[in-house]
């Protein structure tokens, strides 16, 4: 049940899929059908296999993508982690948050470079609140494109958002964006930020490698106080 791969190459001679679009990650992940064709009479085909796209480069004119099995989804974790932080995604039916409460319309105000960007429309928010989140470009190049967001700042009255990657599509000034808050998982943070405690998808209570090696003494107080508030 190995991952079989491979790659296919060329140039672009369809109007349908540009070198755009293809390198803005807009196919990443798209189902790719190959078929053995009789050239004399495209309707005689036959489907060899089923791959889905992955990694894609440019060179030059022509274009390189990467071809996975879809085999390669055997290596993807299933199921539950048993740990202290939430595994839970940000909104969804495990999570329970609605996130129309923790969403916000922007604009770009300045481009510093591929991965950070300034804009106005989060001045109620306070700084770090999208942190860990998503934006999804509504205007512009890059529009129906997403990212993720490192970090959020404020500064001089502007607010400031860092990305984990590089944008593949151009973002300019004044283009359109929706912000949605982030969560660092911690069970402080469902607690304080989103009012969310009941349906903390981790086990904060979970002791780790200190309590396994620790031992009672004279300078630790165990009054049956509880660890987490």
């Amino acid at each position: 049940l190995s991952a079989e791969g491979g790659d296919v190459s060329g140039g672009f001679s369809a109007d349908a899929i540009t070198a755009e679009d293809l390198s803005a990650g807009r196919y990443d992940g798209a189902k790719v059908e190959v078929f053995l064709v009789n050239w004399q009479e495209t309707g005689q085909r036959l489907l060899l296999r089923t791959a889905e796209l992955g990694e894609v480069r440019r060179e030059g004119g022509l274009f390189r993508a990467e071809l996975r099995r879809l085999t390669h989804k055997l290596d993807q974790v299933k199921g539950r982690i048993y740990g202290r932080q939430c595994d839970a995604v940000l909104g969804d039916a495990r999570c329970g948050v609605n996130l129309a409460a923790y969403r916000a319309t922007a604009t770009v105000s300045a481009v510093t470079d591929d991965m950070h960007i300034e804009v106005t429309g989060l001045s109620g928010f306070a700084e770090r609140f999208f942190r860990y989140g998503v934006l999804s470009f509504t205007g512009g190049a890059a529009a129906g494109l997403s990212a993720d967001i490192e970090d959020h700042r404020k500064a001089a009255g502007a607010d400031s958002l860092t990305l984990w990657l590089p944008m593949a599509a151009g973002v300019a000034v004044g283009d359109t964006l929706q912000v949605t808050a982030g969560c660092d998982k911690r069970f402080s943070t469902c607690k304080a930020k989103f009012n969310n405690r009941l349906n903390f998808q981790g086990f904060p209570h979970m002791p780790g490698s200190d309590f396994s090696y620790g031992y009672a003494d004279g300078q630790t107080v165990h009054d049956g106080r509880p660890l987490y508030g």
